[in-house]
């Protein structure tokens, strides 16, 4: 079976440290790591089979985490919405340039970028993570 993975913006984070401090808050309180959406992929089974969700940070994906289980849902507010479970890892990638979009885009295992190293948040340095976009932008990364 086919493998694919989501392209998703991660709104409102300026970096990969700002995600990790909203998922350790969303951990707290749900005791697993988990992103909400309203729309229920169609190719849910493709994802579940080793997917991943690749986050797209100021143009750039510059981190996944694989896609565990997806579920629906419907909220307090009676609006039925989808529950993705991640693992608790965040991986750095190879930044990689992607065009503004709305919601999410399938990937395929041919367009992803590289893994780098787990991040670790004890060692996380936003003027580094600022020196591999800049390098990016210029083909040398």
């Amino acid at each position: 079976m086919t493998v694919i993975h989501l392209k998703k913006l991660c709104v409102g984070a300026e970096n990969v440290d700002i995600l990790y401090e909203r998922q350790c808050a969303i951990r707290k309180k749900f005791k697993k790591t988990i992103h909400i959406t309203r729309m229920f992929p169609k190719k849910y089974i493709e994802l579940r089979n080793g997917g991943s969700i690749f986050w797209v940070f100021k143009g750039y994906i510059k981190a996944r985490q694989s896609i565990l289980d997806i579920e629906r849902f419907t909220g307090k507010d009676s609006i039925k919405r989808c529950k993705i479970f991640l693992s608790d890892e965040i991986i750095l990638t190879t930044h990689k340039k992607e065009r503004p979009f709305q919601g999410w885009r399938y990937f395929e295992d041919k367009d992803i970028p590289s893994d780098i190293e787990l991040f670790d948040q004890s060692r996380f340095d936003s003027e580094n993570e600022n020196l591999v976009s800049e390098l990016s932008k210029l083909g040398l990364v």
